[in-house]
């Protein structure tokens, strides 16, 4: 559903000169500056209770007027914070921001400090264009402003003073600059290659120019190389031509030009490279790689250090010989700016699509006036544009989508011999897609050449982590509702539920890496509604507010309202749980969200469609509850014995917890019970044969609790009893293929005995 349907539902709201929902002294004070208006001095007019006073006169229930007032006083900081660093925003822009209740709310209730968040908005606007922040893409320019809120910066610079700055003193960058500029002119940097004459009688001769010398006054040279090419023309009994079926590849002698890769790859070119630099007064530099050690085809050589030390030595003579004379750049191109980032993906999706781009990605684009959350994996693209440029002229123009490149197997794990085999001249840097593609590799680089070309076409995509592998996950569209996805590509090791973002799940105040989940409740957050997933947002930051002793009290409540808002408010919802300080309360509150969100979804949905999310906020809360100390003292043992008895209801996973329980019920001889119980339960599963997740979730807590044993005969103790209640299940059939369960191999691990061999 691209263009119209998106605009009707998630589009910008343009300012009308109306300011909805906000109080006559704002409108007052609006109204009464110039043009230009002075932050502090409507942050004065603004100055009012504090938030946390203001929750409490409303007895902590949020909703939309205790909403507003933090809205309000987050904006009045803001101003003064402003003021402070004598930083003044046009009056029109500061109504557009009030009249807008999206734009209103990200800005002054998705973080902490709004301060950069206002400030890249404003910057972006001044390089852009008015229309193209406030009306045409006014949800990717706050996509754009909140990713940049997240870079470090120091307490001082911010002018803010609630001492919960992200500061990170010497790596702290400058706030986005909001002072007067020409408009943005996008400008794509051309080839920074400027090769130099290395026999220039004027000058010195360098290493370096003895070095490219010989490589291109070596005779061309036959080399083995890849193409593709159809099967040849065969003709029916009539003189028909018959269909020629699809190109294969093929492996070629050609004629070229000498390159660096040869050299390293053969013994003959480097004696005649080593006597070369001898004659021309450079007995020092020599070369010695062995023979196709490292070649176009070789995988040999992996794991010989000497070998290794050699094959380095002679690739940092070359790829240095080629970037001082200019065969290569002398480093990578600079991240664009916001500003420039933002231009490029607006310039690109103003040009209209062509049949070869719409033959790859189907009839629509991803769309740029989505909600903000969604396009956040697509504003944090660092990428060069000269490299994006040459990835999007071939996908517009060829139709030509790369995301897979050639995977290379065990070299790739040397990196300086997978770069070395294929060292040429070359347009591009270390750490640019051009660069995997030429040069190869494993899942690292094919998630990093997937993820990239997606980012580059438009659409919001990261690498992701599995365990042991490198896959990727994006952002689609459903073209039947419209509605949003996360979903994943290159899975390997498992799904949905192994599968750690690398892209920041930038919806709290510290960022980070969280699992794919949380990036699929952000689709999942929008689809059900943006305003009420801001407003979630917005209560996340409103409990931080507060003292530790009012967010506990009220946590049970603070959880129930952010479910209330938004079914996948993770953000308030988490908040909430990290605010309470009392088992009892956190397990009345995983209640009180496993009666509100089946109803909220459905029930079905819920238990199937939803039921990563909902076992990840059951296990956010049990690892919460792991977090706090066992009660001590009289009544202890019936205190755990209950709080056990509430989590084997609420289905915990959570092995600290559970071995933390049964220790406080009767020491190491309840743990030992407890484990070998969760072993028997396992074992009878049906989950068991279908597939592994259920043993490699188990594993986890087998692990865990091995872990929390002191010394080694400790631990051999209790593998041994855990194997014996594998006696006679040792091995696991799935799909008619038997082998030992890898749960049996962790133990065995544990207790210092052989595994068992299947079959």
């Amino acid at each position: 559903m691209w263009g119209k349907s998106h605009d009707d539902k998630w589009g910008a709201k343009p300012y009308d000169g109306v300011m909805r929902n906000h109080s006559p002294s704002v409108l007052l004070a609006t109204l009464l500056f110039g043009s230009t208006l002075v932050a502090g001095h409507v942050g004065s007019a603004l100055a009012a209770d504090d938030f946390p006073a203001t929750a409490k006169r409303a007895n902590y229930k949020w909703g939309e007027s205790l909403e507003k007032a933090y809205l309000d006083e987050a904006r009045a900081k803001t101003l003064e914070a402003l003021k402070r660093l004598k930083i003044t925003l046009p009056r029109d822009f500061l109504a557009w921001v009030d009249g807008d209740d999206i734009v209103r709310t990200t800005v002054y209730g998705c973080r902490n400090n709004p301060v950069p968040v206002i400030l890249a908005l404003r910057s972006l606007e001044i390089d852009l264009g008015q229309d193209t922040v406030r009306k045409d893409y006014t949800q990717l320019a706050l996509a754009f402003a909140i990713q940049d809120s997240y870079a470090p910066r120091s307490r001082n610079a911010m002018g803010w003073n609630d001492g919960d700055s992200q500061a990170k003193g010497d790596e702290a960058s400058a706030l986005p600059d909001v002072s007067a500029r020409p408009p943005l002119s996008l400008t794509i940097p051309g080839d920074p290659r400027v090769p130099l004459d290395t026999k220039d009688p004027s000058r010195p001769r360098t290493v370096n120019d003895l070095v490219i010398n010989f490589l291109e006054d070596h005779a061309p040279i036959q080399a083995e190389a890849m193409t593709k090419e159809l099967p040849p023309l065969e003709y029916d009994d009539k003189g028909v031509a018959k269909p020629r079926g699809k190109a294969k590849a093929v492996k070629k002698t050609v004629e070229r030009a000498l390159v660096a890769a040869d050299v390293i790859a053969s013994s003959a070119l480097q004696g005649e490279f080593n006597q070369y630099m001898r004659s021309n007064g450079h007995p020092e530099v020599q070369v010695n790689c062995g023979d196709k050690v490292v070649s176009w085809f070789s995988n040999d050589g992996v794991g010989d250090k000497a070998m290794q030390d050699g094959i380095t030595k002679a690739y940092n003579l070359f790829h240095d010989a080629y970037r001082a004379t200019g065969r290569m750049p002398a480093e990578r191109d600079g991240a664009p700016s916001a500003s420039e980032s933002m231009a490029w993906f607006i310039r690109n999706d103003r040009q209209p699509g062509t049949a070869a781009e719409r033959g790859v990605r189907g009839e629509d684009r991803f769309p740029l006036n989505a909600p903000w959350p969604v396009l956040m994996m697509l504003a944090s693209d660092d990428q060069p544009l000269r490299e994006r440029e040459e990835i999007w002229a071939k996908f517009a123009g060829d139709g030509e989508m790369r995301t897979y490149g050639e995977y290379t197997g065990g070299i790739a794990q040397q990196g300086i011999m997978q770069a070395a085999r294929r060292l040429s001249p070359f347009a591009f840097s270390n750490g640019s897609i051009q660069m995997m593609w030429k040069d190869g590799g494993v899942c690292g680089t094919m998630g990093n050449i997937g993820a990239r070309t997606y980012r580059t076409c438009g659409v919001p995509s990261s690498t992701a982590g599995q365990p042991g592998h490198c896959a990727l996950v994006r952002m689609a569209v459903d073209p039947k509702t419209g509605d949003f996805k996360c979903v994943g590509g290159q899975y390997a090791t498992g799904g949905d539920e192994v599968t750690n973002v690398h892209a920041g799940w930038n919806y709290d105040d510290h960022g980070g890496r969280r699992n794919m989940v949380f990036h699929q409740s952000v689709a999942n957050g929008v689809n059900h509604d943006l305003e009420s997933y801001l407003d979630g947002l917005v209560l996340a930051r409103a409990i931080n507010t507060l003292s530790p002793e009012d967010r506990a009290a009220h946590a049970r409540e603070f959880a129930s309202a952010a479910i209330a808002e938004n079914p996948f408010a993770a953000a308030g919802f988490e908040a909430a749980i990290k605010a309470s300080s009392d088992p009892t309360e956190l397990v009345a509150i995983l209640d009180a969200f496993a009666t509100a969100f089946p109803k909220a979804v459905g029930p079905e949905r819920a238990s199937k469609e939803f039921a990563l999310y909902g076992s990840t906020m059951r296990d956010l809360v049990h690892a919460r509850i792991a977090e706090l100390p066992m009660a001590t003292g009289a009544g202890s043992q019936e205190k755990a014995s209950v709080l056990l008895d509430e989590l084997e209801r609420q289905g915990c996973t959570n092995a600290n917890l559970l071995a933390a329980c049964w220790r406080a019920i009767d020491g190491e001889g309840a743990f030992s019970a407890g484990c070998c119980a969760k072993a028997k339960a396992y074992l009878a599963s049906s989950d068991r044969t279908k597939s592994k997740v259920a043993s490699a979730a188990f594993v986890k807590q087998v692990n865990a609790w091995a872990k929390s044993l002191n010394g080694k005969a400790a631990k051999r103790k209790w593998a041994e009893a855990m194997l014996e209640v594998f006696k006679g299940n040792e091995m696991l059939t799935i799909k008619k293929k038997t082998s030992v369960d890898p749960v049996v191999a962790a133990l065995c691990k544990v207790a210092g005995v052989e595994v068992p061999k299947a079959g």
